[in-house]
C-alpha cells in the first residue's frame, strides 16, 4: 500500500468489510429517521430493512453531509502519520460534502505544508462512485504515487457511466432541491396525469 490514504465516504456504496479489506479509509454521512439522528455506519445503526420499512411507514428520512470539523479530524489522524492524503467525495451535484472536505483541507494546510491533501469531486454517487473508488484502490496497489492517482481521477471520473432504478417514486419527491423540483415537475407527465 502507498505512503497516503485514499479515503471516501459511506455514500459510495461498498461495505464496511470491503473497505478495509481494500485499504480504503471513509468517513460516514449521517442521516436522520423522524428526527432522531443516525450515522450513515453500514446498517450498524439500523439495518437497511428496517430502514425502508420506517420509511416506507411514512417516517421522514433525511440526510446531512460530513462536515468540515469532521473532515478535518479525519485529514488530520493520517497527517499526524506523515501521510498524504487522496479524498474522493460524493457528487457536489447532489452534495456540499466537497466543500467540506476543501475547508478542511485549506484549515490544515497551513500545519501542514510539507503534506498533500488532495479532494476530488467524484461527479458521482452509489455503486458508480465506489467502482471509481475500487479503480483508484486498484491503481494505488498497483504502485501509483499520489500525484499520478491524483491527475488520473480528475481525467477519468466522467467516465463512470450510472444508472438508476426504481420501483417506486415516492421518496424522489420528497426532497427540496433543485433536481427534486424537475422530477415533480416531470412526474405528472410520467404518470399520465
Amino acid at each position: 500500500m502507498g505512503e497516503y490514504v485514499l479515503s471516501c465516504c459511506s455514500t459510495a456504496d461498498l461495505s464496511k468489510e470491503y473497505l478495509t479489506k481494500r485499504d480504503i479509509k471513509y468517513l460516514c454521512f449521517h442521516f436522520a429517521l423522524n428526527q432522531q439522528e443516525y450515522i450513515d455506519d453500514f446498517g450498524a445503526s439500523v439495518p437497511p430493512q428496517e430502514l425502508y420499512s420506517r420509511m416506507l411507514a411514512g417516517e421522514e428520512a433525511k440526510t446531512s453531509q460530513v462536515s468540515a470539523g469532521e473532515y478535518s479530524d479525519f485529514f488530520e489522524k493520517a497527517l499526524k502519520e506523515g501521510k498524504d492524503i487522496l479524498h474522493v467525495t460524493l457528487s457536489t451535484g447532489i452534495s456540499g460534502t466537497y466543500n467540506s472536505a476543501c475547508v478542511a483541507r485549506d484549515m490544515l494546510a497551513e500545519n501542514y505544508p510539507d503534506r498533500k491533501i488532495y479532494v476530488v469531486d467524484s461527479l458521482g454517487a452509489s455503486s458508480g462512485y465506489g467502482l471509481f473508488m475500487d479503480a483508484l484502490a486498484d491503481m494505488r496497489d498497483s504502485g501509483a504515487g499520489i500525484d499520478e492517482l491524483y491527475e488520473w481521477a480528475l481525467a477519468h471520473r466522467r467516465n463512470v457511466h450510472h444508472w438508476f432504478f426504481s420501483s417506486d417514486l415516492t421518496f424522489y419527491i420528497r426532497g427540496d432541491c433543485p433536481k427534486t423540483q424537475m422530477v415533480q415537475n416531470f412526474l405528472p407527465l410520467v404518470m399520465g396525469k
